[in-house]
């Protein structure tokens, strides 16, 4: 890798192309493609609340951002139609949830790439036209299957935030169900791909029935979204709330561009605003791992240690742990229960 210096010289050289060996057309490209990788980054910044991510990862979320990133991630890890999907580490079975008015679809993805994917599918089983939502579809084809199966067509696709492993299977998907609709937040406008409709903080839509509420939280990333999804049919159903990387059972995701004061924020509107009801499906299955953590730093926390065994169980049987109740993860989710900027802070890896 060159220098900066070095790069800037070559650029200088450039002005006479014909004095450029291949070596310095090598270091001029790699030198231009950096400053191009670091100029797009939204990873965090230096500074106090912030995570330190350093140069490389910098230059690195730059180009997981790009459009060429995302063709070679298709390339390998979506499965191909017809194709049986990779399994998950430990292996996780695909389980329905929820009543008659409000079914959840658990659907595992992506195999090991991310450390296990979940997307899901939403539906009211009296609806007519049998439409459904689609929620982080990141591996298009298994998703599509599992709708087919149960006689399902897709309607809505609400995306969490950009990542790849959330929002990469949109294109396909827009491409296979002329008409669909993308959904994200209006933070994120530019950056999902094939959106088709923003949706600002407490915005809401709705499909037959079934009532959707956007909740915008920036932490993780900087449009991060958690959609509230309840039935006008069955009110007394506990909402579900999709939280993609924003809320894990036992955690939290990494603060890739957001800081600690901004998650803190974010966690607390989520409290301020969800009943203690409230199921959790989450957008990886990180339970066993962020449960083991949660017991360690507390080990009198009864709720956790609880949480961690029935954690442990649904594993072994090779089940989601998902959902999880959002009054249980004030129990005992660390990041949850931080009651400062800094505390929090502490959690994520933060420069206080």
């Amino acid at each position: 890798m060159p220098s900066l210096s070095e790069g800037l010289s070559y650029l200088v050289a450039a002005t006479n192309p014909a004095s450029l060996s291949v070596r310095g057309w090598v270091c001029l490209a790699a030198c231009i493609a950096i400053t191009y990788l670091r100029s797009i980054t939204t990873a965090s910044r230096k500074g106090p609340l912030y995570p330190n991510h350093g140069f490389v990862f910098s230059i690195l979320y730059g180009f997981f951002s790009t459009r060429a990133c995302d063709a070679i991630l298709r390339r390998l890890l979506h499965t191909r139609r017809g194709e049986p999907q990779e399994e998950q580490a430990g292996g996780t079975t695909p389980v329905t949830r929820g009543g008659p008015s409000l079914r959840i679809k658990v659907l595992p993805i992506l195999g090991q790439a991310f450390g296990g994917n979940y997307a899901y599918l939403v539906w009211d089983e009296a609806d007519e036209k049998r439409r459904c939502i689609a929620i982080d579809p990141a591996d298009p084809y298994p998703v599509l299957r599992a709708a087919q199966t149960e006689g399902l067509e897709i309607d809505v696709v609400l995306t969490t935030h950009w990542h790849f492993d959330h929002s990469g299977g949109n294109e396909t998907l827009a491409r296979e169900l002329p008409g669909v609709r993308v959904v994200g937040s209006t933070e994120e406008r530019a950056r999902v791909p094939a959106m088709t409709t923003r949706m600002a903080d407490l915005e809401t839509l709705t499909l037959g029935n079934i009532n959707v509420m956007v909740h915008v939280v920036p932490g993780h990333t900087l449009g991060s979204a958690v959609y509230e999804i309840t039935s006008s049919a069955a009110p007394e159903q506990p909402s579900a709330i999709f939280t993609g990387d924003t809320l894990f059972c036992g955690g939290c995701g990494a603060l890739f561009e957001g800081s600690a004061g901004a998650l803190f924020a974010s966690l607390r509107r989520l409290r301020e605003r969800l009943s203690t009801e409230a199921e959790v499906y989450s957008g990886h299955e990180y339970a066993e791992m962020l449960m083991r953590m949660a017991v360690a730093r507390d080990p009198r926390n009864e709720a956790a240690r609880e949480q961690q065994q029935r954690t442990r169980l649904l594993r072994q049987q090779k089940l989601p742990t998902v959902p999880s109740k959002f009054g249980d993860e004030l129990r005992y989710n660390p990041y949850l229960l931080a009651s400062s900027e800094q505390e929090l802070a502490l959690l994520c890896g933060c420069e206080v």
